[in-house]
């Protein structure tokens, strides 16, 4: 009978646990992702398993990693050792397993906030595309949406009766911290609503904590730092191209403007109803959600939670972030806490007009348009990971990609392991050759970028399709001297070159 009553009070539960799991064998995909940054965390963690400190291993070097927080190499350093070695297939099992973490997490912080209707929130929660297709990525995006998530639900449940949730939420907040820089927003978060609440003894606790995790940090990279800081990054005009200079108070206003536009208008609405297209109908549904979401945000106002002073700071993060990176990426981890606001904003429409099932019927809407999506994208995985099984390598790849790994190939069964590679995503050459790599710096300064070449035994000479730097910054310096590189290697179209330079 306990068992019975247990799963009849967790039903809803259960069925979005369940869902949520299908979604992501769906769309699952056990290859290793083009962004970059995943390669990155994967060394990482090689580099803590293997001694040498936190690390870039793919560099000639090996300097210092400043950048990235130690928390999530330090979580994939467990599948590394567990597998013995890099696993690109267990570290994406770590991130469905957090991932549907936190839709427990954001289950239970739907049922605290609207009882019996919470079903309606997290159906159509489940159903966005982004909050599953990511749960697969070696990205931290996921790892730090669990822990966000459960900080905001156990700061919920604390009580000065309860105090141990208090315990619990600190430890969450601290590791989303560590997780991501931008996690500050959620500690400084948590900061303002123990003031808010006058729970100054935890405030007091709390600030303890953040200060023994985070200025240790700060001083080791003060101390080894070579890379540019994500505060270097905030005030430059563009954080890959340092020659444009900082950002001065009017680049900083228009790129508040630029972000609030991007979001509001085209990544919102699109990241929660991918269907739709950039054009009138997203600023149509954009200027809807962002509506509901001010109404949702002016009728909670006054509870002054911890999503509340969540919020406030996160949005504040996220357009003061560098407008080249505005996407659904950066919006992910706030998503929950934006449908939240939508549905209070619903809900209370829904009073006003005195029709009761206008949210449900309207969640449904939302939920098979999304169900139409993600219909496609398994159709697709599906198909992608059957080709993949049966010995294509680069099944779902992009062309430009599928010559890019092609070359790396090349490179890690002909060419000596000692030599040095210049590409422009150097991380994939390392970890898919073993070849220390490193990138030529985006500069127009053409002997900045020969003492670069110089550097190096090979040049991976890319053809992307979605980016053009190598042949705006690379390809001139090349032309200056053509005789000094003899191509050894050409993929088919696009072309790509494995050049090798000679050495006077």
């Amino acid at each position: 009978m306990v068992r019975q009553s247990w799963a009849k009070r967790n039903g809803w539960l259960l069925v979005f646990l369940a869902v949520y799991t299908l979604l992501s064998v769906l769309l699952f995909d056990p290859k290793v992702s083009v962004g970059g940054d995943n390669a990155v965390y994967l060394m990482l963690a090689e580099s803590i398993v293997e001694g040498k400190g936190y690390v870039q291993l793919h560099l000639p070097d090996e300097p210092a990693h400043t950048n990235y927080p130690l928390g999530f190499p330090v979580l994939l350093s467990l599948v590394h050792i567990l597998s013995g070695g890099v696993n690109v297939l267990g570290a994406k099992l770590l991130v469905v397993l957090a991932g549907i973490v936190a839709v427990f997490f954001m289950y239970g912080i739907c049922e605290h906030l609207f009882k019996k209707k919470a079903w309606v929130v997290m159906a159509f929660l489940v159903s966005i595309p982004m909050l599953v297709s990511y749960n697969n990525e070696v990205l931290t995006e996921i790892p730090f949406l669990c822990f966000s998530m459960g900080t905001i639900y156990f700061l919920l449940k604390a009580r000065p009766a309860r105090k141990r949730f208090y315990w619990f939420a600190f430890g969450f907040a601290i590791c989303a911290l560590l997780l991501r820089t931008a996690g500050i927003s959620l500690v400084l978060g948590v900061m303002l609503f123990l003031l808010f609440k006058k729970q100054y003894k935890y405030l007091g606790i709390f600030a303890l904590l953040f200060v023994l995790a985070f200025v240790p940090w700060q001083i080791r990279n003060a101390k080894v730092g070579q890379e540019q800081t994500y505060l270097e990054q905030l005030l430059a005009k563009n954080p890959y191209i340092a020659e444009l200079g900082k950002a001065g108070v009017l680049d900083l206003v228009v790129r508040v403007w630029r972000n609030f536009v991007e979001y509001c208008f085209f990544v919102l609405p699109i990241g929660l109803l991918p269907l739709l297209e950039p054009g009138v109908v997203s600023w149509i549904v954009g200027s809807v959600f962002a509506a509901l979401v001010i109404v949702g945000f002016v009728r909670r106002a006054k509870n002054r939670s911890v999503i509340e002073a969540y919020s406030i700071l996160a949005v504040i993060v996220l357009l003061g972030w560098p407008g080249l990176w505005a996407g659904e990426r950066f919006l992910l981890p706030l998503v929950p806490v934006l449908v939240i606001y939508i549905f209070v904003g619903l809900f209370w429409l829904e009073r006003k007009v005195r029709w009761k099932y206008i949210v449900p019927a309207l969640a449904g809407i939302l939920v098979l348009l999304n169900g139409i999506e993600i219909g496609r994208m398994a159709g697709a995985a599906i198909r992608n990971n059957i080709r993949y099984l049966n010995g294509d390598r680069y099944a779902g790849y992009t062309q430009d990609w599928c010559c890019y790994f092609e070359a790396i190939e090349w490179i890690d069964k002909n060419i000596p392991e000692d030599r040095v590679v210049l590409a422009r995503k150097p991380e994939f050459v390392y970890l898919l050759s073993g070849h220390k790599s490193f990138c030529y710096p985006f500069t127009h300064d053409h002997a900045e970028v020969r003492a670069a070449i110089d550097k190096s035994d090979y040049i991976l000479f890319d053809n992307f399709q979605w980016t053009n730097l190598t042949l705006c910054f690379l390809n001139p310096v090349l032309r200056e001297e053509p005789d000094r590189y003899r191509a050894v290697y050409k993929t088919g179209s696009p072309a790509f070159f494995v050049l090798e330079v000679a050495k006077d």
